[in-house]
This record gives structure tokens, C-alpha cells and sequence, in this order.
């Protein structure tokens, strides 16, 4: 089992910050970097929800450069944002700039605020998600590319540059088991969000359990949890943050990771609570330094 990091989303920390901590998230072992996805927060959601979110192609595109082993990927892609087409030409050129190292998390959104001040309809966004991966990787691994779709259609189309990889991987986001069965039915893995490892195993049972109904092969298939994290002291601090956090003093936090172990999953993407860029670096370099040696 890897250990990924979430490029933090919360005051204070800027955009250069987070390209520091990837840098240093790669010198010190850890697996993959994700770059989170909103365009705008909504007033209705102002002080309720993660305060910066840089475009995740762009700040993916600034890590490839500043990186050469650790994985980069979105966690995730409002996909119905935005136009399929253009987002695969985003993808297929950031996996070249990144030597084939990029990992497509999608998902289809749950802020209906936001689809609103964009434009987009809240609607038929879940068609929208299977259609537009469809799209994509007919335009990564078709040479030429056709497509006939209810919102997009295309005939014998030239799309260049090509991903890097063969088969440019795309994740579905979601904690539901509809998008359970959406990763099985249209997607390369499954990136859930805030699960303790007595919560996920359930839900992989029911992975595994659809994928055989549906006599599809998952040797090829990735599980990728992401969780919030934060170190406290023994006074008690961070009680009122959720149970299934990896929340607690170091060594605590090191056995609820290492819980994730017996599930056979992939990867633990940490995703920091605090918003204090010095505690960040200080959680990073323990991890490097103590847990990732036992992983």
C-alpha cells in the first residue's frame, strides 16, 4: 500500500506552497499528488467549504515539471464542468509533459450552487459523467476517433497529441454504490473520500461482489482512499473532528493508516486539516520519514 497527498485546499496556503509540498512529497517517498476541483464557491457555501482551488491542470502541469517519479492526478474532475474534448486534450497533453504519470479522477459534482453560477445544467449531469469518459478515451486510443452520443457526436476525427500511456487511466470519485458501479462499468479504479477501514471494507465487498455479477476483471483496477488527517496531543484536541478522520496523536494515526493495510487497497491519499503551512511540511516529513519505511 502507497501513501498519496492531496495538495491542501484551505486558507493560507498558497498556490506556490502547494507546489513546494509536492516536491518535498516526492523527495520523501510518497506515491501520487492530487490537485482537488472547484471553480468557484458559491456564497451559499462561503466558510462551510475548502477556501483555494487552483486549476488542477495547471498546478499539475507546474508539479510534472518540478517532479520526475511521484504520480500526479485530479481528485476529481467535475467532469459535466466542462467540455470532454477539451478535457482530454488537457489530459493527453499534461500525461506528456508528465512522462506518463498523470491519473484522471472524475466525478460528477454535487454542488448545485455552482453548476447554477457556471451555466451547466444540475440535470442529467450523471449521463453526462459516463458519456464524457466514453468520449475520452475514444479520443486517447482511437486513431481516428468516432463517436455517436446524446450530447456529443463526432465522425473520423483527428486527436493529437496522443497520451504517453496506453491506456491513460480514469478514476471514479464517489462514495455512493452507484459510483461503485460506475468505476466497474466505465472506469479504471475507485477514489472514495473519508472512510475508516471498518467503513471501506464493506463497500469493497460490494466492488468486488458487482464486478463478478458484471463479469468484469479487476487485475487491472485501483482503490484509492482519500481521508483527512491531522496530528493532535493528548489534551484532546480535534474531539470534535468526524470519528473516521486519521485523527490523534502520531502513533494513532500511524495504526489507523496501517488498518487500510488489510483491505489489499492501493493507496491512502492524506488530505491535511490544518491550514498551517509549517505543520503541513512537519506532518510530511514524519510520514517520509517513520510510516512509509513500514508500508
Amino acid at each position: 500500500m502507497d501513501l498519496g497527498i492531496a495538495l491542501p485546499i484551505l486558507a493560507n496556503i498558497e498556490v506556490k506552497d502547494q507546489l513546494q509540498i509536492a516536491i518535498k512529497a516526492e523527495q520523501l517517498g510518497f506515491k501520487s499528488i492530487w490537485a482537488s476541483d472547484h471553480i468557484i464557491i458559491p456564497k451559499e457555501w462561503k466558510g462551510r467549504f475548502s477556501d483555494i482551488f487552483p486549476d488542477p491542470f495547471v498546478i499539475l502541469t507546474a508539479i510534472s515539471q518540478k517532479t520526475r517519479n511521484i504520480k500526479i492526478g485530479t481528485s476529481a474532475i467535475i467532469l459535466p464542468y466542462r467540455n470532454p474534448l477539451i478535457v482530454a486534450k488537457m489530459c493527453s497533453t499534461l500525461d506528456n509533459f508528465a512522462d506518463g504519470r498523470l491519473i484522471c479522477t472524475v466525478a460528477p459534482g454535487w454542488m448545485k450552487e455552482e453548476f447554477e453560477v457556471l451555466g451547466i445544467p444540475y440535470e442529467k449531469r450523471i449521463d453526462k459523467t459516463i458519456e464524457y469518459i466514453k468520449i475520452m478515451k475514444s479520443l486517447w486510443n482511437d486513431d481516428p476517433s468516432n463517436f455517436n452520443g446524446d450530447y456529443f457526436s463526432f465522425d473520423n476525427v483527428s486527436f493529437q497529441p496522443k497520451p504517453i500511456q496506453k491506456q491513460l487511466p480514469i478514476w471514479m470519485g464517489g462514495n455512493h454504490n452507484n459510483a461503485i458501479e460506475r468505476s466497474v462499468d466505465y472506469a479504471d479504479g475507485w477514489q472514495p473520500i473519508w472512510f475508516s477501514a471498518e467503513e471501506l471494507e464493506p463497500k469493497i465487498k460490494y466492488l468486488n461482489d458487482y464486478a463478478e455479477k458484471q463479469n468484469k476483471t479487476l487485475e487491472n483496477f485501483s482503490i484509492s482512499l482519500r481521508n483527512r488527517i491531522k496530528f493532535t496531543t493528548k489534551n484532546g484536541e480535534g474531539d470534535e473532528n468526524p470519528p473516521t478522520a486519521l485523527i490523534g496523536e502520531k502513533n494513532e494515526v500511524f495504526e489507523k493508516i496501517l488498518s487500510y493495510k488489510k483491505l489489499k487497497i492501493n493507496e491512502v491519499v492524506l488530505d491535511f486539516l490544518t491550514p498551517e503551512k509549517d505543520e503541513i511540511f512537519e506532518i510530511i516529513e514524519t510520514l517520509g520519514n517513520e510510516l512509509i519505511p513500514e508500508l
